[in-house]
């Protein structure tokens, strides 16, 4: 999460996914508090987390 915004698309063209894998994803990520909720338009989603520890 380099940029601090998250999106359908962008995860999309990172890990050359679908569509709706991606927005599976995102829609996890909104509900383990990882991203914001979206704001009604397609703007991306603001990031949480500084950097994802393994």
């Amino acid at each position: 999460a380099n940029k601090q915004q998250a999106s359908i698309s962008m995860i999309q063209r990172h890990l050359r996914i679908g569509y709706n894998r991606a927005a599976r994803m995102i829609e996890k990520m909104e509900q383990e508090g990882v991203i914001g909720p979206s704001d009604g338009t397609s703007r991306p989603r603001e990031v949480f987390l500084n950097k994802i520890e393994s």
